[in-house]
């Protein structure tokens, strides 16, 4: 398996193409030597792949790391001040160009989470400057990317540094921190003190001549940048900052008096954070991109169809093996059966162990409960958004109360019917649903036979939601997705599959080459 990472800076656009292990090779370029971007990604990956050997179909996804605010989801730029080639039909161009997911996350994010995946120790809470054209701040707590409630979490270079009369930002402010601190803002800061063509190297250059205007500018913005950081200690108290980008490898005359500014003015208990220039270095945002955590729903254009894998179908003595493994095939779901012996003649998995596993991955979560009360069970579980919870048309006689309060957790809600149940039973419904589980086995047990009216039951849906303008309500089928079943589930019209013991799961095949077989079939 292999995934795309790209990383678009202010003034260049960087490639890279990542084993399950590390990158293989990356390709830079800068931004006035490309038109149309989408065309110019084609045109690399194709290259990167034919040098290595690599096929197409081996290729499971597409993360880009750009210089603005994205939607969570990473399907939707909100904001690109100092950038003009990105445009918001971005992952849905690439998506029909490249045939995979694609998505998108704010570059300083993407390092962040880049550097964070390769800590030997994860810290607990981790912060990441990138001093680039800008300034980025990517937060990673616990494990997860933090994006804020707004979405617009970390935007340290945008905080107003400067009042009455400061320097013009592409946020449409003045006075922003990056536009006195960043890479960017010293360019400024040289052409003011030394003339036109000058840059932020040649104010460095200077300032080791023993210049004292130059040496007079960077203390300025060190103390700036300094006093910035050290309110994010304070507020956010991590125990590691890290520092990538271009301006980071100012080592001497910039990053360790920022450090030690912090050291000296933050509040201080018994320790003090780690700090330290990124291990990754300029990598870490394509990293960061090519391994983040996809989340979003599939677009109707896009031909891809999505695997949810049935973690009950797992090693029980290795779940945290699987989920692992699961990541890095880029399977988009963990599904997660809850059975109560009652109404299917089954026990498990338990809510318990589902929120320890849910803690322990980015993946969103496909919640499948067969159980009578459902609303019960709701109630016991770890939802995040972007996670899916079915409950069965038959397991309860208040539908709409069980919609009503999956949408109130945070959650997408969908109904599960099984095979004896008409598609009919959802007319009055079926308008709040994000999607419909059609049930191709009866619930229970892995390993059925499938039920053969399955695959016109699919199509039938597909068509009902078409004529009614309901495009957008995904169709999820359980039971039976074997390599040859599911071409035909497809066919008729399905767009997440649930893989268990006849796929993914297969007892002579890895993960990986589970995965990498069904997408070949599917492409």
């Amino acid at each position: 398996m292999y995934r795309i990472g790209i990383d678009i800076g202010g003034t260049k656009i960087n490639v890279g193409l990542f084993d399950e292990k590390k990158l293989i090779e990356s390709k830079k370029e800068y931004i006035q030597n490309i038109k149309v971007l989408s065309e110019y990604v084609k045109q690399v990956v194709a290259e990167l792949a034919a040098t290595h050997g690599v096929s197409v179909n081996e290729i499971v996804s597409c993360g880009i790391g750009i210089p603005g605010t994205v939607s969570e989801d990473g399907r939707h730029i909100l904001k690109a001040p100092n950038i003009d080639l990105l445009s918001d039909g971005l992952v849905e161009e690439l998506e029909e160009t490249l045939h995979i997911p694609v998505g998108l996350i704010q570059d300083s994010r993407a390092a962040a989470w880049g550097e964070y995946l390769v800590c030997e120790k994860k810290p607990k809470t981790l912060v990441c400057i990138t001093l680039g054209t800008g300034i980025g701040t990517g937060i990673v707590i616990d494990g997860r990317i933090y994006h804020g409630a707004l979405g617009a979490a970390g935007e340290l270079g945008h905080l107003p540094v400067v009042h009455d009369g400061g320097r013009p930002c592409g946020c449409g402010a003045t006075g922003c921190l990056e536009k006195y601190c960043a890479g960017g803002g010293l360019d400024l800061t040289a052409k003011e003190l030394f003339g036109e063509g000058k840059s932020a190297a040649d104010l460095f250059e200077e300032m080791k001549t023993g210049n004292e205007a130059a040496k007079h500018a960077i203390s300025d913005a060190v103390k700036m940048l300094g006093a910035a950081l050290v309110s994010i200690v304070n507020l956010l108290s991590p125990d590691c900052i890290l520092f990538s980008g271009g301006l980071s490898l100012q080592t001497e005359l910039y990053l360790n008096p920022v450090m030690e500014y912090i050291r000296s003015h933050c509040y201080r208990t018994h320790t003090l954070p780690e700090m330290r220039a990124a291990t990754l270095a300029d990598a870490s945002p394509l990293y960061g991109a090519a391994w983040m955590p996809m989340q979003k729903t599939i677009d109707r254009k896009n031909s891809y169809t999505q695997i949810s894998a049935s973690i009950m179908c797992a090693d029980v003595l290795h779940f945290q093996d699987a989920l692992e493994e699961i990541e890095r095939a880029g399977i988009e779901y963990i599904h997660a059966d809850i059975m109560d012996n009652h109404f299917v003649p089954n026990l498990m998995l338990s809510c318990d162990l589902l929120n320890r596993l849910h803690q322990a991955t980015e993946l969103p979560f496909d919640f499948h409960i067969m159980a009578e009360n459902p609303e019960s069970i709701i109630d016991r579980l770890s939802i995040r958004e972007n996670d899916f919870i079915s409950v069965h048309y038959e397991s309860t006689n208040h539908l709409q109360r069980v919609i009503t309060k999956i949408k109130e957790k945070g959650a997408r809600a969908a109904v599960a019917l099984n095979p004896a149940t008409p598609i009919c039973v959802l007319d009055e419904i079926i308008g709040e649903l994000d999607m419909v589980l059609i049930m191709s086995v009866n619930p229970g047990f892995a390993g059925q036979k499938i039920v053969p009216s399955s695959f016109e039951k699919i199509a039938k849906l597909k068509n009902d939601l078409r004529k009614r303008g309901l495009d957008k309500i995904l169709i999820e089928v359980d039971g039976n997705c074997s390599f040859e079943n599911a071409v035909k589930m497809v066919k008729a019209g399905a767009d997440i599959l649930v893989a268990g013991t006849s796929s993914v799961f297969h007892k002579d095949l890895s993960i990986n080459e589970g995965v990498a077989r069904m997408r070949a079939l599917l492409s």
